[in-house]
């Protein structure tokens, strides 16, 4: 490797994929975001939103950036399955190296810098990670529909849930059901069932900012949904930081609507991070390679 290597972070999640690209002395040179990079639920598209993301970063970095001089740490959704994570590992790529990482596992890392500390996130999947002196213990993460509780997606197939009794006549039609229909631009069972046909995770997500502000206005549904949400996540939160004094990271979009409703003991030990999920992600790129190099 000569002094011309490039650094490669990605955060690559249900919804989104954000990648971050540095020089070889940690400059940072250039971001860019694309779509879905779940390798367990999708491989090509995965890939492909790698790609994406990747090529337009390096598009609109300010000196040329090579790609087979590029050191890539791939956190990616979906990394947590051994066999999903080795598929990937078998993609002919153009780097000069990638190292797979789990999406959790890069947001811990930076989260906390590196440092011991615990992470969970609740976006459109929910999983949480501890990482204490080089190693991690997992918790959740199971993926959508039979994990992921809390999650936006969660959320989203409740309230689906929720909208087909009201449409039904099964109970009667309140705020959250009237928001969810209205989002999903649904008159019947009939159109909601169609409509959902073929939904991944991120299409069920997409309901949650529509039924979010409903929270402010106290309505008794939502605020049951979410309370709901939260309880799953403080249950995360006391196996990860219950026996210890680990700092614990929120991260995903649903960070803040949540952390207002854990316990107050929990809210003492939240902390903001110290770095991006990408960021942690090409931090594990540099130590992977140099313990590469000392092996070698």
């Amino acid at each position: 490797m000569t002094q011309a290597t490039f650094y490669i972070g990605i955060d690559g999640g249900g919804t989104k994929c954000r990648v971050r690209i540095e020089d070889a002395d940690g400059k940072h040179l250039s971001t860019a975001t694309s779509g879905s990079a779940n390798i367990m639920r999708d491989m090509p598209l995965a890939q492909s939103s790698i790609m994406h993301a990747i090529e337009h970063a390096v598009a609109n970095a300010p000196v040329p950036i090579p790609l087979e001089q590029c050191v890539v740490g791939a956190g990616l959704a979906g990394a947590n399955v051994p066999s999903a994570a080795q598929l990937f590992k078998q993609w002919n790529h153009p780097f000069h190296s990638v190292y797979v990482l789990s999406d959790l596992h890069a947001a811990c890392i930076g989260a906390h810098g590196g440092e011991n500390g615990a992470a969970i996130i609740i976006g459109t999947g929910s999983t949480g990670a501890s990482f204490i002196d080089g190693k991690f213990e997992d918790v959740g993460g199971h993926g959508f529909p039979i994990g992921d509780i809390g999650s936006g997606a969660w959320l989203g197939l409740q309230a689906i849930q929720h909208t087909l009794l009201s449409l039904d006549g099964l109970q009667a039609s309140d705020a959250l059901s009237r928001a969810t229909a209205d989002h999903f631009n649904a008159k019947t069972p009939l159109d909601l069932v169609q409509t959902c046909a073929g939904f991944v995770p991120c299409d069920y997500a997409s309901v949650v900012p529509k039924i979010a502000p409903l929270l402010g206005d106290k309505d008794p549904a939502a605020s049951h949904l979410f309370d709901q949400a939260a309880a799953y996540i403080q249950k995360m939160a006391d196996k990860l930081i219950g026996d210890n004094d680990l700092p614990l990271c929120l991260i995903g979009g649903l960070s803040h609507i949540i952390a207002e409703r854990l316990s107050p003991k929990t809210q003492r030990r939240l902390r903001n991070g110290v770095a991006s999920p990408e960021k942690g992600a090409l931090t594990f790129a540099k130590q992977s390679l140099n313990l590469q190099e000392i092996i070698v």
